[in-house]
């Protein structure tokens, strides 16, 4: 049973990893890292079929295997987050959530936090 979830959480990743190589706002290759590793865990064949492919299977095989990420790549992800991150937080109106007081400002912090996580994520890896 766990394979089974493990094969559809993976191909929900895919696909949203595949409509991001295609969409400039949304990230491909965080979905397809996610997308393999739950592959990784419950489908060989899978697991192999994304991490082969010659567009993205490399970065991605780098990465979940030996914990690497070039140092172009690690240059065009930290500045493509904090460019988002940075729009987001004077474009974006402000949402009114009935359980978020003050839901701007929330929001604005979110925003910066997990741009704080994804960039340690980021600079923890090794170079290659």
């Amino acid at each position: 049973m766990k394979k089974k979830i493990y094969i559809v959480l993976g191909s929900v990743f895919f696909t949203i990893g595949l409509i991001g190589y295609y969409m400039p706002i949304l990230p491909g290759t965080i979905f397809m890292i996610i997308a393999a590793y739950f592959y990784m865990h419950s489908s060989n064949r899978l697991y192999k079929k994304i991490t082969s492919n010659p567009y993205y299977g490399n970065p991605i095989k780098l990465y979940i295997e030996k914990h690497i990420i070039s140092k172009k790549a690690k240059i065009l992800i930290l500045s493509s987050m904090w460019i988002a991150t940075i729009i987001t937080i004077y474009v974006t109106p402000p949402l009114i959530i009935p359980f978020f007081y003050e839901s701007e400002l929330n929001f604005k912090i979110i925003g910066i936090i997990l741009a704080i996580i994804g960039s340690i994520v980021v600079l923890r890896a090794k170079n290659r």
